[in-house]
């Protein structure tokens, strides 16, 4: 990308510092730059178009560029980009510095030095910002070529997650790791009660972008050892190991929950609602251990319990009952 065409975004609420920074950018090259005096308005137009750069005031009514980096950040993370933050700023003292470095802010520039300093910064930061965005393309690029030339029937190519084969081998570990070396094997359905209704709606391509999106942010809710399959169409299932039995409970996995019911999920087609049922089904030495497939059995049979109650089923094998 040339240096024109880097796209640049300024919310900044003061048409002098505003004045300043048009004239340094257009005397750097950079053509491609956005405008706005409102963080609201800054937002909903990285939404639609993403920038490379933001360029922002500190201090601004209603929300302060700290909050902007944050909800920008919180928007890269969704998309798949990276924003390099640059805060306008007369304060010279470390403390609130860091504390904004830690917020995601990556730069800053006092006001003082605009006229000096803005044009090195602003370079800097596109090398920044296209470092980043080419990884991030090229990972994208790597996950899709692996899904690709997939050559195992042990992978869904929708979301490049294990699929039932799969979901059952790593079921059968967790369940053998539970009974040689304690605690208990856990497993969560996370079903899609409209998706019936969604694949009437929508082309083929748009409702594997929303499973694929689905799968991205189930995997964003779980600890990294846990285990995220797609043993079904409208099922996703999550396999993991807890200390004990009353870590399998409903309060264990509320979070989860929250962030999935009833949500809408941003696709090319827009945002489209998800209605999901979740249930949790769990195993420990006191209870005995199921077969992989008579686990995974009771845990559908939760799941339609769950789609009938609008909350989490969570139960336990019962070795005299169940078999």
């Amino acid at each position: 990308m040339s240096q024109e065409d880097v796209p640049i975004l300024v919310v900044d609420d003061a048409k002098f510092s505003s004045a300043i920074i048009a004239k340094a950018l257009r005397a750097g090259g950079f053509n491609n730059v956005r405008f706005t005096n409102n963080p609201m308005q800054a937002l909903r137009s990285i939404e639609k178009r993403p920038a490379d750069i933001v360029i922002a005031d500190w201090l601004m009514p209603h929300m302060d560029g700290v909050e902007l980096t944050r909800r920008i950040k919180k928007l890269d993370e969704a998309h798949e980009h990276f924003t390099y933050t640059l805060l306008l700023t007369s304060r010279d003292d470390p403390e609130p510095l860091q504390a904004a470095l830690r917020c995601g802010v990556d730069d800053f520039i006092n006001k003082a030095h605009l006229r000096t300093q803005l044009h090195l910064r602003v370079m800097a930061a596109r090398h920044v910002a296209k470092r980043h965005n080419d990884l991030l393309r090229s990972n994208r690029l790597l996950r899709r070529k692996i899904r690709e030339m997939q050559t195992t029937d042990l992978v869904d190519p929708v979301t490049g997650l294990g699929n039932v084969k799969y979901t059952l081998e790593r079921l059968g570990d967790a369940l053998r790791q539970a009974e040689t070396r304690g605690g208990a094997a856990c497993m969560l359905l996370v079903g899609i009660k409209n998706l019936d209704v969604v694949t009437a709606q929508y082309e083929k391509a748009v409702v594997e972008e929303l499973m694929a999106g689905l799968g991205n942010r189930i995997q964003s809710l779980v600890r990294p050892l846990d285990v995220v399959t797609h043993p079904e169409p409208n099922v996703f299932a999550i396999v993991t190991l807890q200390e004990t039995l009353e870590h399998c409970g409903v309060d264990s996995f509320r979070r989860l929950f929250d962030n999935l019911y009833m949500r809408s999920f941003k696709t090319s087609e827009g945002y489209i609602p998800v209605v999901v049922g979740v249930s949790v089904y769990a195993a420990d030495e006191s209870t005995g251990f199921p077969s992989p497939k008579g686990f995974m059995e009771r845990a559908y049979r939760g799941l339609k319990q769950s789609y009938e109650s609008g909350s989490i089923f969570a139960d336990s094998f019962d070795a005299i009952n169940d078999s």
